[in-house]
Protein backbone atom coordinates (compact mmCIF):
# COMPACT_ATOMS: atom_id res chain seq x y z
CA UNK A 1 0.00 0.00 0.00
CA UNK A 2 3.10 2.46 0.60
CA UNK A 3 3.29 1.84 -3.13
CA UNK A 4 -0.01 3.06 -3.74
CA UNK A 5 0.21 6.03 -1.35
CA UNK A 6 3.74 7.22 -3.22
CA UNK A 7 2.21 6.47 -6.48
CA UNK A 8 -1.14 8.87 -5.83
CA UNK A 9 1.01 11.19 -3.95
CA UNK A 10 3.15 11.66 -7.61
CA UNK A 11 0.30 11.92 -9.69
CA UNK A 12 -1.00 14.72 -7.36
CA UNK A 13 2.45 16.73 -7.79
CA UNK A 14 1.95 15.80 -12.08
CA UNK A 15 -1.19 17.30 -11.74
CA UNK A 16 -0.63 20.71 -10.20
CA UNK A 17 2.79 21.06 -12.23
CA UNK A 18 0.27 20.47 -15.15
CA UNK A 19 -2.42 22.92 -14.21
CA UNK A 20 0.60 25.65 -13.76
CA UNK A 21 1.85 25.08 -17.07
CA UNK A 22 -2.04 25.74 -18.29
CA UNK A 23 -3.16 27.80 -15.99
CA UNK A 24 -3.82 31.02 -18.34
CA UNK A 25 -6.06 29.08 -20.84
CA UNK A 26 -10.08 27.96 -19.63
CA UNK A 27 -12.54 26.98 -22.24
CA UNK A 28 -10.14 28.05 -25.13
CA UNK A 29 -9.83 31.46 -23.80
CA UNK A 30 -6.18 32.45 -22.65
CA UNK A 31 -6.16 34.45 -19.13
CA UNK A 32 -3.70 36.72 -17.83
CA UNK A 33 -1.82 35.15 -14.90
CA UNK A 34 -2.40 36.96 -11.27
CA UNK A 35 -0.01 37.68 -8.81
CA UNK A 36 0.85 35.25 -5.92
CA UNK A 37 -1.32 37.28 -3.60
CA UNK A 38 -4.41 37.05 -5.75
CA UNK A 39 -6.69 34.33 -5.37
CA UNK A 40 -6.44 32.80 -2.33
CA UNK A 41 -9.08 31.45 0.08
CA UNK A 42 -9.86 30.49 3.44
CA UNK A 43 -12.94 28.61 4.42
CA UNK A 44 -14.85 27.49 7.91
CA UNK A 45 -16.91 24.70 7.79
CA UNK A 46 -18.63 21.87 10.49
CA UNK A 47 -21.28 18.71 9.51
CA UNK A 48 -21.30 15.34 10.25
CA UNK A 49 -19.78 12.17 9.53
CA UNK A 50 -20.78 8.14 9.37
CA UNK A 51 -17.63 5.78 10.16
CA UNK A 52 -17.59 2.42 7.99
CA UNK A 53 -20.97 2.17 7.32
CA UNK A 54 -22.17 -0.54 5.26
CA UNK A 55 -26.00 -0.22 5.95
CA UNK A 56 -28.43 2.19 6.44
CA UNK A 57 -30.34 1.32 9.29
CA UNK A 58 -30.33 3.21 12.46
CA UNK A 59 -28.71 6.75 10.36
CA UNK A 60 -29.02 8.34 13.82
CA UNK A 61 -27.25 6.59 15.81
CA UNK A 62 -24.49 6.19 13.41
CA UNK A 63 -23.66 10.20 13.11
CA UNK A 64 -20.50 11.79 14.43
CA UNK A 65 -19.74 14.93 14.10
CA UNK A 66 -16.70 16.92 12.29
CA UNK A 67 -15.16 20.30 11.85
CA UNK A 68 -12.58 21.89 9.14
CA UNK A 69 -10.97 24.95 8.37
CA UNK A 70 -9.12 25.28 4.86
CA UNK A 71 -6.43 27.09 2.88
CA UNK A 72 -6.72 27.36 -0.66
CA UNK A 73 -5.24 29.29 -4.02
CA UNK A 74 -7.05 28.87 -7.59
CA UNK A 75 -4.23 29.20 -9.74
CA UNK A 76 -6.80 29.38 -12.96
CA UNK A 77 -10.83 29.66 -13.64
CA UNK A 78 -10.29 25.80 -13.75
CA UNK A 79 -7.61 24.50 -11.31
CA UNK A 80 -6.88 25.01 -7.30
CA UNK A 81 -5.29 23.53 -4.23
CA UNK A 82 -5.88 23.67 -0.79
CA UNK A 83 -4.95 22.70 2.62
CA UNK A 84 -7.82 21.27 5.03
CA UNK A 85 -7.06 20.88 8.93
CA UNK A 86 -10.01 19.03 10.41
CA UNK A 87 -11.02 17.05 13.47
CA UNK A 88 -14.00 15.00 14.46
CA UNK A 89 -15.26 12.19 16.34
CA UNK A 90 -16.83 9.66 14.14
CA UNK A 91 -19.30 6.60 15.90
CA UNK A 92 -17.08 3.79 15.26
CA UNK A 93 -19.47 1.32 16.25
CA UNK A 94 -22.93 2.34 17.00
CA UNK A 95 -24.24 -0.41 18.82
CA UNK A 96 -21.70 -0.46 21.58
CA UNK A 97 -21.02 3.14 20.78
CA UNK A 98 -17.84 3.01 20.63
CA UNK A 99 -16.22 6.75 18.85
CA UNK A 100 -12.39 7.71 17.94
CA UNK A 101 -11.56 11.26 18.35
CA UNK A 102 -8.99 12.32 15.38
CA UNK A 103 -7.01 15.24 13.90
CA UNK A 104 -5.62 15.52 10.63
CA UNK A 105 -4.65 17.23 7.07
CA UNK A 106 -5.16 16.60 3.98
CA UNK A 107 -4.01 18.30 0.69
CA UNK A 108 -6.47 18.86 -2.53
CA UNK A 109 -6.05 19.36 -6.10
CA UNK A 110 -9.35 21.06 -7.15
CA UNK A 111 -11.05 21.16 -10.74
CA UNK A 112 -13.53 23.40 -11.45
CA UNK A 113 -16.03 21.13 -13.33
CA UNK A 114 -18.13 24.38 -14.18
CA UNK A 115 -15.78 26.36 -15.85
CA UNK A 116 -14.03 23.61 -17.53
CA UNK A 117 -17.22 23.28 -19.51
CA UNK A 118 -18.93 26.57 -19.47
CA UNK A 119 -17.39 30.08 -20.41
CA UNK A 120 -15.63 32.04 -17.45
CA UNK A 121 -18.09 33.94 -15.61
CA UNK A 122 -16.34 35.42 -12.51
CA UNK A 123 -19.97 36.28 -11.44
CA UNK A 124 -21.46 32.85 -11.49
CA UNK A 125 -23.63 31.48 -8.70
CA UNK A 126 -23.18 28.05 -8.68
CA UNK A 127 -19.88 25.73 -9.02
CA UNK A 128 -19.20 22.28 -9.37
CA UNK A 129 -16.02 21.51 -8.19
CA UNK A 130 -14.21 17.84 -7.30
CA UNK A 131 -11.35 17.39 -5.79
CA UNK A 132 -8.77 14.73 -4.93
CA UNK A 133 -6.19 14.03 -2.16
CA UNK A 134 -3.94 12.78 0.50
CA UNK A 135 -3.87 13.55 3.88
CA UNK A 136 -3.04 12.39 7.75
CA UNK A 137 -5.26 11.73 10.79
CA UNK A 138 -4.17 11.28 14.68
CA UNK A 139 -6.35 9.16 16.89
CA UNK A 140 -6.95 9.56 20.05
CA UNK A 141 -9.36 8.32 22.82
CA UNK A 142 -9.57 11.78 24.76
CA UNK A 143 -8.78 14.44 23.12
CA UNK A 144 -5.12 15.93 23.59
CA UNK A 145 -3.76 12.92 25.25
CA UNK A 146 -1.76 10.38 23.90
CA UNK A 147 -3.25 6.71 22.89
CA UNK A 148 -0.21 5.02 24.02
CA UNK A 149 0.80 7.29 27.25
CA UNK A 150 4.30 4.81 27.24
CA UNK A 151 5.69 6.08 23.84
CA UNK A 152 6.26 9.40 22.01
CA UNK A 153 4.03 11.45 20.15
CA UNK A 154 4.18 9.87 17.03
CA UNK A 155 5.62 6.32 17.71
CA UNK A 156 3.40 3.79 18.44
CA UNK A 157 0.48 5.87 18.00
CA UNK A 158 -2.79 5.51 16.50
CA UNK A 159 -2.21 7.26 13.11
CA UNK A 160 -2.79 6.86 9.44
CA UNK A 161 -2.54 8.40 5.60
CA UNK A 162 -5.97 9.35 4.08
CA UNK A 163 -6.76 8.80 0.57
CA UNK A 164 -9.63 11.96 -0.10
CA UNK A 165 -11.69 12.53 -2.69
CA UNK A 166 -15.57 14.58 -2.90
CA UNK A 167 -17.35 16.86 -4.68
CA UNK A 168 -17.56 20.83 -3.47
CA UNK A 169 -21.35 22.55 -4.08
CA UNK A 170 -20.05 26.78 -4.20
CA UNK A 171 -22.57 29.08 -4.10
CA UNK A 172 -21.57 32.75 -4.71
CA UNK A 173 -23.24 35.52 -2.81
CA UNK A 174 -20.75 38.06 -3.23
CA UNK A 175 -17.11 38.90 -5.00
CA UNK A 176 -15.57 37.88 -1.48
CA UNK A 177 -18.14 35.38 0.06
CA UNK A 178 -19.47 31.99 -0.89
CA UNK A 179 -21.37 29.10 0.53
CA UNK A 180 -20.44 25.25 0.13
CA UNK A 181 -21.60 22.45 0.74
CA UNK A 182 -18.69 19.69 0.70
CA UNK A 183 -19.74 15.95 0.66
CA UNK A 184 -16.45 13.58 1.20
CA UNK A 185 -15.05 10.22 1.66
CA UNK A 186 -11.78 9.31 2.76
CA UNK A 187 -10.07 6.02 3.66
CA UNK A 188 -8.33 4.95 6.62
CA UNK A 189 -6.22 2.07 7.76
CA UNK A 190 -8.15 -0.52 9.12
CA UNK A 191 -6.59 -0.62 12.60
CA UNK A 192 -7.67 3.14 13.03
CA UNK A 193 -10.86 2.54 14.58
CA UNK A 194 -9.05 0.26 17.41
CA UNK A 195 -11.15 -2.66 16.17
CA UNK A 196 -14.32 -1.34 16.61
CA UNK A 197 -15.45 -2.83 13.50
CA UNK A 198 -14.51 -6.43 12.71
CA UNK A 199 -10.90 -7.51 11.57
CA UNK A 200 -9.74 -8.53 8.74
CA UNK A 201 -12.62 -7.32 6.15
CA UNK A 202 -11.05 -4.98 4.63
CA UNK A 203 -7.40 -3.53 4.00
CA UNK A 204 -9.02 0.50 4.28
CA UNK A 205 -12.46 1.73 6.49
CA UNK A 206 -14.42 4.61 5.17
CA UNK A 207 -15.47 7.41 6.63
CA UNK A 208 -18.63 9.68 4.31
CA UNK A 209 -19.19 13.34 5.44
CA UNK A 210 -21.29 16.12 4.89
CA UNK A 211 -20.35 19.24 5.74
CA UNK A 212 -21.64 23.34 5.22
CA UNK A 213 -19.61 26.56 5.80
CA UNK A 214 -18.61 29.75 4.47
CA UNK A 215 -15.43 31.15 2.64
CA UNK A 216 -14.14 34.49 2.22
CA UNK A 217 -11.58 35.78 -0.40
CA UNK A 218 -8.28 37.07 0.96
CA UNK A 219 -7.45 40.40 -0.06
CA UNK A 220 -6.20 40.50 -3.94
CA UNK A 221 -8.20 39.79 -7.05
CA UNK A 222 -10.64 37.14 -6.92
CA UNK A 223 -11.43 36.90 -10.68
CA UNK A 224 -9.20 36.45 -13.79
CA UNK A 225 -8.86 38.47 -16.44
CA UNK A 226 -8.93 37.96 -20.35
CA UNK A 227 -5.85 38.08 -22.54
CA UNK A 228 -6.29 40.85 -24.86
CA UNK A 229 -5.33 39.20 -28.32
CA UNK A 230 -3.74 41.10 -31.47
CA UNK A 231 -6.20 41.87 -34.13
CA UNK A 232 -3.44 40.02 -36.91
CA UNK A 233 -6.00 42.03 -39.86
CA UNK A 234 -5.68 45.24 -38.33
CA UNK A 235 -1.67 44.64 -38.00
CA UNK A 236 -1.55 43.59 -41.20
CA UNK A 237 -3.64 46.81 -42.45
CA UNK A 238 -1.48 48.99 -40.10
CA UNK A 239 1.72 47.14 -41.83
CA UNK A 240 0.42 48.06 -45.34
CA UNK A 241 0.00 51.60 -44.52
CA UNK A 242 3.70 51.90 -43.14
CA UNK A 243 5.14 50.53 -46.10
CA UNK A 244 3.02 52.74 -48.22
CA UNK A 245 4.07 56.01 -46.84
CA UNK A 246 7.61 54.43 -46.88
CA UNK A 247 7.18 54.51 -50.16
CA UNK A 248 5.80 57.82 -50.82
CA UNK A 249 8.57 58.86 -48.30
CA UNK A 250 11.38 57.41 -50.51
CA UNK A 251 9.48 59.25 -53.78
CA UNK A 252 9.81 62.71 -51.61
CA UNK A 253 13.65 62.17 -51.20
CA UNK A 254 14.04 61.85 -54.83
CA UNK A 255 12.51 65.16 -55.64
CA UNK A 256 14.60 68.13 -56.27
CA UNK A 257 14.98 69.83 -52.91
CA UNK A 258 14.67 73.22 -54.92
CA UNK A 259 12.26 74.76 -56.77
CA UNK A 260 13.89 77.54 -59.20
CA UNK A 261 11.27 78.24 -61.64
CA UNK A 262 8.65 78.71 -58.46
CA UNK A 263 8.69 82.17 -57.16
CA UNK A 264 8.83 82.48 -53.09
CA UNK A 265 5.98 82.90 -51.21
CA UNK A 266 6.48 85.21 -48.19
CA UNK A 267 5.36 82.71 -45.12
CA UNK A 268 2.07 83.62 -43.48
CA UNK A 269 1.43 83.80 -39.91
CA UNK A 270 -0.99 80.45 -39.02
CA UNK A 271 -3.19 80.71 -35.93
CA UNK A 272 -2.22 78.23 -33.29
CA UNK A 273 -5.05 75.85 -32.70
CA UNK A 274 -5.38 72.39 -31.57
CA UNK A 275 -6.50 69.96 -34.70
CA UNK A 276 -8.41 66.82 -33.79
CA UNK A 277 -7.13 63.45 -35.15
CA UNK A 278 -10.00 60.95 -34.88
CA UNK A 279 -10.42 57.96 -32.71
CA UNK A 280 -11.51 54.86 -32.46
CA UNK A 281 -11.63 52.21 -30.32
CA UNK A 282 -11.80 48.50 -31.21
CA UNK A 283 -13.72 45.75 -29.41
CA UNK A 284 -13.71 42.39 -29.04
CA UNK A 285 -16.42 40.11 -30.69
CA UNK A 286 -19.69 40.62 -28.50
CA UNK A 287 -17.78 42.96 -26.09
CA UNK A 288 -18.45 46.29 -24.94
CA UNK A 289 -15.73 45.87 -22.51
CA UNK A 290 -12.74 48.65 -23.67
CA UNK A 291 -9.77 46.58 -23.75
CA UNK A 292 -6.19 48.17 -22.54
CA UNK A 293 -4.74 48.41 -25.80
CA UNK A 294 -7.73 50.83 -26.85
CA UNK A 295 -7.45 53.22 -23.87
CA UNK A 296 -4.71 55.56 -26.03
CA UNK A 297 -8.12 56.58 -27.70
CA UNK A 298 -9.70 57.67 -25.16
CA UNK A 299 -7.00 59.52 -23.49
CA UNK A 300 -6.24 61.20 -26.69
CA UNK A 301 -9.86 62.52 -27.30
CA UNK A 302 -9.72 63.48 -23.66
CA UNK A 303 -7.02 65.80 -23.75
CA UNK A 304 -8.06 67.03 -27.18
CA UNK A 305 -11.71 67.97 -25.13
CA UNK A 306 -9.02 69.62 -22.45
CA UNK A 307 -7.00 71.73 -24.46
CA UNK A 308 -10.44 72.80 -26.21
CA UNK A 309 -12.76 73.90 -23.96
CA UNK A 310 -15.18 74.86 -26.16
CA UNK A 311 -15.08 71.54 -27.79
CA UNK A 312 -17.44 68.90 -28.03
CA UNK A 313 -17.16 65.21 -29.02
CA UNK A 314 -20.15 62.62 -30.54
CA UNK A 315 -19.08 59.25 -29.92
CA UNK A 316 -20.93 56.66 -32.54
CA UNK A 317 -20.73 52.78 -32.07
CA UNK A 318 -21.53 49.67 -34.15
CA UNK A 319 -21.44 46.08 -34.17
CA UNK A 320 -20.27 43.80 -37.06
CA UNK A 321 -23.06 42.24 -39.12
CA UNK A 322 -21.69 38.84 -39.71
CA UNK A 323 -22.36 38.17 -35.73
CA UNK A 324 -25.18 38.44 -33.71
CA UNK A 325 -28.81 39.45 -34.85
CA UNK A 326 -29.67 42.91 -35.48
CA UNK A 327 -32.02 43.38 -32.08
CA UNK A 328 -28.77 42.29 -30.33
CA UNK A 329 -26.26 44.11 -32.43
CA UNK A 330 -28.42 47.61 -31.64
CA UNK A 331 -28.22 46.85 -28.12
CA UNK A 332 -24.79 45.85 -28.10
CA UNK A 333 -23.68 48.80 -30.05
CA UNK A 334 -25.38 51.04 -27.53
CA UNK A 335 -23.36 49.54 -24.50
CA UNK A 336 -20.48 50.37 -26.64
CA UNK A 337 -21.31 54.24 -26.68
CA UNK A 338 -22.22 54.31 -23.64
CA UNK A 339 -18.65 52.78 -22.31
CA UNK A 340 -16.52 55.26 -24.01
CA UNK A 341 -18.60 57.97 -22.81
CA UNK A 342 -18.06 56.31 -19.55
CA UNK A 343 -14.85 56.23 -19.25
CA UNK A 344 -14.42 60.02 -20.94
CA UNK A 345 -16.86 61.04 -17.67
CA UNK A 346 -15.45 59.00 -15.18
CA UNK A 347 -12.03 58.44 -15.64
CA UNK A 348 -10.91 61.85 -17.26
CA UNK A 349 -13.33 64.29 -15.42
CA UNK A 350 -14.67 65.51 -19.20
CA UNK A 351 -18.29 66.66 -18.49
CA UNK A 352 -21.08 65.02 -19.84
CA UNK A 353 -22.97 67.44 -21.50
CA UNK A 354 -19.57 67.86 -23.88
CA UNK A 355 -20.48 64.25 -25.04
CA UNK A 356 -23.12 62.93 -27.01
CA UNK A 357 -23.63 59.17 -27.87
CA UNK A 358 -25.00 57.78 -31.22
CA UNK A 359 -25.37 54.05 -32.05
CA UNK A 360 -26.34 52.00 -35.39
CA UNK A 361 -26.03 48.47 -34.59
CA UNK A 362 -25.21 46.76 -37.64
CA UNK A 363 -26.99 49.16 -39.66
CA UNK A 364 -24.45 50.79 -40.62
CA UNK A 365 -20.70 49.13 -41.02
CA UNK A 366 -18.11 52.00 -41.48
CA UNK A 367 -14.75 49.65 -42.95
CA UNK A 368 -15.32 47.35 -45.53
CA UNK A 369 -13.20 44.57 -43.14
CA UNK A 370 -15.72 43.36 -40.78
CA UNK A 371 -13.89 42.59 -37.46
CA UNK A 372 -12.99 46.39 -37.60
CA UNK A 373 -16.87 47.43 -37.38
CA UNK A 374 -16.58 46.07 -33.86
CA UNK A 375 -16.16 50.13 -33.22
CA UNK A 376 -16.54 53.16 -31.54
CA UNK A 377 -15.87 56.53 -33.25
CA UNK A 378 -15.24 59.60 -31.91
CA UNK A 379 -16.20 62.71 -33.99
CA UNK A 380 -15.57 66.15 -33.05
CA UNK A 381 -18.11 68.75 -32.52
Amino acid sequence: MKKFSLLLISALVAFSISAQEVQNVSHGTVYLKNKASDNWFLGLGGGVNTYNMKKFDNLGDRLGWQGQISLGRWNSPVWGGRLVIDAGEPVTNYETDAKVKWAGAHLDLLYNFTNAVLPYNPERVYSFIPYLGVGYAYGMNEWFKKPNADNDLFKGQNQSLTYNVGIINNFRLGRNVSLFLEVGYRLFQESFDNSATPAGDYEYDGMLSVLGGIQFGLGGKQEFTSAELLDYNLINDLNSQINRLRSENEQLRQRPESCPECPEVAPQPVAEESVYVPNVVFFRINSFKIDKGQQVSVYNTAEYLKANTDAKVNIVAYADKQTGTPEYNWSLSEKRAKAVADALINEYGIDSSRISVDWKGDTVQPYAENDWNRVAIFFAE
